[in-house]
């Protein structure tokens, strides 16, 4: 099978959370099946990827910045009137009285967006502000058809100009396609953008789902609602995790040695806060109740800035309850390295919105946790799908209560004292692996492509997914 992916995100130009449509590739390429990627060189994104397919078969496109625009525009004018400005005032420069230099460093004044400023992004960065990759993604695939024509398309999202580039070159090539939603567009809980923007939003992914052959998302719940509302089959295929991805070797831990201390519980949170919505704050007030017992207990973040990504409250807290030598902060480093210190520490923290709305989320770093091999940590909401992976299959403790998070961590280090392994059950564990849900989609696929010029008959159990 020709399956072409178009994927506003492939690695290197990608964030660490957009490992799936990677091992997606990888897994169609060991399949047999002739992939090509179509994905912009963007360079806003930090290596912390690696592609594990052959360069020959991606084809990274130009990117447009639409919201660099204004900026280089403004650079251009200032310039402009500054060497006007240069040449007025170099006859009177002699005759200015010199000014004394200020000695007094300034506090850094942060700016609020101007109005005109959000104007133009709320009038251009639709569906996304990476739709300024559209244009050059359509050029790139008229220019591949001419060579390589796909079976079908498989366009995966977020960015959602990723689906609309899938639509459209589906449209050229008359060929199927099918959208896959990593997160959900004008349906998803999270969508907070005011009425106008999403009336627009909900009629661009309607026309946009016109010639669109079949849907694939991340969770149950998901599932249900698309089917509901798009009336096209849909299949779910959560996230897993890449056995390849989680084995320790003998050699040292690329200098994170200094994180993993023997004789303490080490926790681990990497990914973004999402401001209130992942908030470690029950976490802190678990570890500051400990009162002296404390000190047993070390917290490791990874986040995009560190520590200018906690609030005030939070970093109240943490003076509060003296946890300065407890918590550490540190910025991203690459997913690699992030994997090898997954399975070093002892305990893996999951950050969950305490709100309904979370229910239908299940967050990539669960399956990476999963494949760490150690406990889970979560925090936050109770229900929802991510917690009834945890507990039903005993990966560690779910807990909004912070008497209860106290009494996990303190059991856990009891475990570590007697020389108990913290690891999961391996039979459990198995039925996560990236290629268990891998499979199901090669099929899907193959039954949308093979039946592409007529209606939709899957073989697939597609309800029991």
């Amino acid at each position: 099978m020709k399956i072409l992916i178009t994927a506003g995100y492939f690695p290197p130009y990608c964030p660490a959370s957009a490992s799936r449509v990677n091992k997606l590739a990888k897994y169609l390429v060991d399949q047999g099946h002739d992939v090509r990627v179509l994905s912009p060189k963007d360079s806003r994104f930090p290596e912390t990827l690696k592609a594990e397919i052959p360069q020959d078969q991606i084809f990274y496109t130009h990117y447009t910045d639409i919201n660099d625009i204004p900026v280089r525009f403004k650079k251009a004018f200032r310039s402009i009137v500054s060497q006007k400005n240069k040449s007025t005032n170099k006859e009177v420069k002699q005759e200015q009285p010199a000014t004394p230099l200020k000695t007094t460093s300034q506090p850094a004044v942060i700016k609020k967006e101007s109005f005109i400023s959000w104007l133009y992004r709320a009038l251009t960065n639709i569906p996304d502000n990476s739709v300024g990759w559209y244009y050059h993604a359509i050029k790139a695939g008229r220019t591949l058809f001419k060579q390589w024509r796909p079976d079908i398309i498989f366009a995966t999202a977020p960015p959602f100009t990723s689906l609309l580039v899938g639509s459209r070159l589906a449209r050229i090539a008359g060929i199927p396609w099918v959208a896959d939603y990593r997160d959900l567009w004008s349906d998803h809980g999270y969508y907070d953008s005011g009425y106008l923007r999403r009336m627009v939003d909900i009629l661009l992914e309607k026309y946009m789902l016109s010639n669109c052959k079949g849907l694939v998302t991340v969770t149950e719940s998901w599932t249900d609602l698309l089917r509901k509302k798009r009336n096209k089959p849909v299949i779910c295929v959560m996230n897993g995790f890449d056995p390849e991805d989680f084995y320790l070797n003998d050699e040292k831990s690329d200098g994170n040695e200094n994180l993993l201390v023997e004789e303490k519980i080490t926790i681990l949170y990497a990914g973004h806060l999402y401001g209130q919505k992942r908030d470690p704050s029950l976490l802190f007030e678990a570890i500051g109740g400990l009162a002296d017992k404390a000190k047993n207990f070390k917290i490791i973040f990874y986040t995009e800035n560190g520590l200018d990504d906690f609030n005030a409250s939070q970093k109240k807290l943490v003076a509060k309850y003296q946890l300065e030598n407890v918590i550490e902060f540190n910025t991203y480093i690459p997913q690699k390295e992030l994997h090898k210190v997954q399975q070093q520490v002892d305990i893996l923290l999951l950050l969950r919105w305490n709100d309904p709305r979370e229910d239908s989320v299940i967050a990539g770093k669960l399956f990476e946790y999963i494949g760490a091999n150690k406990p889970i940590l979560s925090v936050g909401s109770i229900t929802g799908e991510a917690a009834d992976i945890i507990r039903d299959n005993d990966f560690g403790c779910v807990s909004c209560d912070p008497d209860e998070i106290g009494h996990f961590l303190l059991q856990k280090f009891q475990e570590k004292q007697s020389k108990i392994p913290l690891k999961l059950n391996d039979n459990s564990r198995n039925n996560f692996k990236r290629v268990e849900q891998f499979s199901k989609l090669e099929k899907f696929l193959s039954d949308i492509s093979q039946n592409k010029n007529m209606p939709f008959k899957s073989s697939v159990n597609i309800s029991s997914q």
